[in-house]
């Protein structure tokens, strides 16, 4: 049951009650009293019905203290001069018990019962039964529409803290998915650097000792001519197999060097796709050439520039569409981002984490870049590369 559902019943049950008692005044107001006194009878009882169907929200507190304060009073001075109805007090104290939850509903509500109670006691002609009889119903209509409100206020209260985790619960998934995104883009150009990395070493290290040990082979070759020939036999020996091995290193470091499945816009689309499902933000790369060939640094470069672009406009623009295009014209790479984020010319763009992130790596490849704000609304980045 959520918190409007459980109000509407708090007010459903409590009106039941009105309605119930309504039906013990009213035909005992008819009976005993003339017609001015009951005519005023039927106006409260129709303004405490306005009052419990009137929803709490719409309540202001110094309105809800005005209409018990006014009614009481009314109701009281309507009992010193006629003399007949006391119960109107009844509703009263519903009413005070189920809208004041601050302790003056108590103050309240025994200032109108002691008042109800000296009318019975020293001006009415009730037996002591009555009398009884009417407090143990004051007090449990006023501890019944309390316990009534306290318990809609607690529903509301816990149907609140389950929105709030609810809410929690799905940035807290959001950033799960955005951290393995992350995690996942990371280790990629970490991949990419590594394989560079591996590959220069392997040809610059051991290709370098291996080409040493060739040309100290064919020089011992020379030497041990004339010598034993088993000793002949083990140095083309170990120079065949070193010759081998040097082709067999500089195959591996040119097949590394030439998969192409880790370079050019294919990890870009990769990382645009996977945003794209984690963001619910639509993003498209726009290239008249899908095969631009580009170099592992450069790849990298583009990859990091992105992953900033794309998080800034997430965090500060509030976005629903990405767009990317990369062209290469005249020995140069022209990269565009840009959005239809809530940023208008209204906004001072400050030279953030992002921004200065994706500067950086600009300048790591001499390029140059620029951004401003779109019109209507949204932000774009332009870089150039020369190539």
């Amino acid at each position: 049951m959520n918190a409007s559902t459980a109000s509407l019943r708090s007010r459903f049950l409590l009106i039941c009650f009105f309605v119930l008692i309504s039906f013990f005044l009213i035909p005992t107001a008819y009976l005993h009293e003339p017609t001015i006194p009951f005519i005023i009878s039927l106006i409260i009882i129709f303004c405490f019905l306005m009052m419990f169907l009137r929803p709490k929200q719409n309540w202001k507190p110094f309105q809800k203290d005005i209409a018990i304060i006014v009614l009481g009073t009314v109701s009281f001075i309507k009992v010193l001069y006629v003399g007949e109805e006391i119960g109107l007090s009844l509703p009263l104290v519903a009413f005070i018990g189920y809208h004041i939850l601050e302790r003056r509903a108590l103050y309240y509500a025994t200032f109108f019962g002691a008042c109800s109670f000296s009318f019975m006691y020293f001006h009415g002609d009730y037996i002591f039964e009555e009398v009884i009889g009417y407090i143990v119903a004051y007090i449990g209509w006023y501890i019944g529409a309390r316990g009534l409100s306290l318990q809609n206020q607690a529903k509301e209260s816990s149907q609140q803290h389950l929105k709030q985790l609810q809410e929690a619960h799905v940035e807290l998934q959001e950033a799960h998915s955005e951290l393995q995104a992350a995690s996942v883009n990371t280790l990629r150009a970490a991949v990419l650097e590594e394989r560079t990395r591996i590959a220069r070493d392997v040809h610059d290290a051991l290709g370098h000792s291996l080409t040493s040990l060739i040309v100290q082979l064919n020089a011992l070759k020379y030497m041990l001519q004339g010598g034993p020939s088993d000793a002949q036999e083990a140095v083309r020996d170990m120079l065949t197999v070193s010759k081998q091995s040097l082709d067999d290193i500089r195959s591996s470091v040119h097949t590394l060097a030439a998969d192409k499945s880790s370079l050019g816009i294919t990890p870009l689309r990769i990382l645009l796709s996977r945003a794209q499902q984690h963001t619910d933000i639509k993003m498209q790369l726009i290239s008249p050439n899908p095969d631009i060939p580009l170099s592992q640094q450069m790849t990298i470069t583009l990859y990091r520039i992105l992953q900033e672009a794309i998080t800034n406009s997430i965090r500060h623009s509030d976005a629903t569409e990405i767009f990317i295009t990369i062209e290469k014209k005249h020995n140069y790479l022209f990269l565009a981002i840009w959005d239809n984020g809530n940023i208008t010319n209204h906004h001072q763009i400050k030279l953030g984490s992002g921004l200065t992130g994706i500067a950086e790596q600009t300048k790591q490849l001499n390029g140059d870049l620029s951004y401003s704000i779109r019109e209507p609304h949204g932000f774009q980045i332009d870089i150039s590369f020369p190539l």
